[in-house]
């Protein structure tokens, strides 16, 4: 029976082509549309910057240390110095809109000059950099004086502060990108398209929806059987779909799925799981031929699908302030709440929340579904 059925969905063209093909299109859309927007939105052109130090002493020579640090670093310049003779010439090249920044570094503070048509980018990186220099400066100083065996671990705490702010990502995992959201609710449509192989399941077993159901309906052989039969025959292709679906968005549209493999595993098992058994019982709820079935079924998902941010990112965040029950009953917005958190978020509370309730919605959802579907046998005899 498991052949049998495993075959039957492997043959229905329309379902390789709505859970496989459609969200790898989809995804390319939007891997061609905005692939990198998220960088081009974030990145800062180095700006043309003068550093003049009116001082030998340590703070101004400390300041150059840390701009020329910006203007040159490994990961980001930010800064892209321009050399003038004094602060005259300087200031002459700030008027002129050759250079937006201009720091004057002396003894105890720090300068900055803006040019008049200077960008918001450079006013607040100027800002940033002076500001936290003059309070970490001062701050080292007075630990001199108060607690000079204390200042090794001050300082060690200054450089690592800018590690607090980073997400414990690892091998699976780039920058956090607000984009990815939208690659996350084209893989959940994706599997929740899976649905409709529930839908299939019903018509296969229930005898007033096909003339094959009410054949197998005569067979000798145990219902629960071709029951759980039909059930894996659909849940085995769905999980290597759901996997195709990952490796394209990891190693081909470069997007983030966290730092667990397990979690990984457990979030495609358990979401395939939960939109067969939806499919099954809105096959038992809905009337009507398959074909009929399977439209209103969609018709459900795509709302569901909607509502759970797939056009729209920032309408689970409005949803959440007005009427935020919907989103913890719409299965779309727990299956992407659970998998973003996962991949974006190091704190595994509430991705195991959200896979606990599509577990015990789908344990009820099958048991339902057996039941119904094993006294189908005796109604059609």
């Amino acid at each position: 029976m498991f052949k049998y059925y495993l075959k039957r969905v492997l043959r229905n063209k329309m379902y390789l082509f709505w859970c496989f093909a459609f969200p790898l299109v989809i995804m390319g859309c939007m891997y061609a549309a905005f692939g990198n927007i998220y960088d081009v939105e974030n990145s800062i052109d180095p700006i043309k910057t003068v550093l003049i130090t009116e001082s030998d002493g340590g703070y101004a020579h400390g300041f150059k240390t840390l701009v020329d640090r910006f203007a040159s670093g490994p990961e980001k310049t930010f800064f892209d110095m321009v050399q003038a003779k004094g602060k005259e010439e300087a200031m002459d090249m700030l008027m002129k809109g050759d250079i937006e920044i201009l720091f004057v570094a002396g003894d105890e503070d720090i300068k900055v000059y803006l040019a008049q048509n200077h960008s918001t980018a450079s006013g607040v990186v100027a800002k940033s950099v002076a500001d936290i220099y003059k309070s970490n400066y001062k701050l080292i100083s007075e630990a001199y004086e108060t607690a000079p065996d204390k200042v090794g671990e001050i300082v060690k705490g200054l450089t690592e502060q800018f590690e607090y702010t980073k997400v414990d990502y690892g091998i699976f995992a780039d920058d956090p990108n607000p984009y990815t959201w939208y690659f996350f609710s084209t893989l959940v449509m994706g599997i929740f398209f899976t649905a409709m192989n529930g839908v299939s399941l019903v018509s296969d077993l229930k005898a007033d929806v096909s003339n094959e159901a009410a054949r197998l309906s005569l067979s000798p052989g145990s219902k629960s059987k071709m029951i759980w039969s039909a059930f894996v025959a659909r849940l085995l292709p769905a999980i290597v779909i759901s996997s195709l679906h990952l490796v394209c968005l990891r190693f081909i549209f470069k997007v983030p799925m966290g730092n667990n493999p397990l979690r990984i595993i457990l979030f495609v098992l358990t979401a395939n799981i939960f939109a067969i058994s939806f499919g099954v019982v809105c096959g038992l709820i809905f009337k009507g031929n398959l074909e009929s079935r399977e439209n209103k079924t969609t018709a459900v998902l795509m709302l569901s699908v909607f509502i759970s941010g797939e056009m729209v990112m920032q309408l689970p965040g409005i949803i959440e302030r007005s009427f935020p029950i919907l989103n913890d009953i719409n299965p779309a917005t727990v299956m992407n709440m659970a998998f973003y958190r996962m991949s974006m978020y190091n704190d595994p509370l509430d991705f195991y929340l959200n896979m606990g309730k599509l577990i015990a919605v789908s344990v009820i959802f099958l048991t339902i579904g057996v039941i119904v579907l094993r006294r189908e046998r005796y109604a059609s005899v």
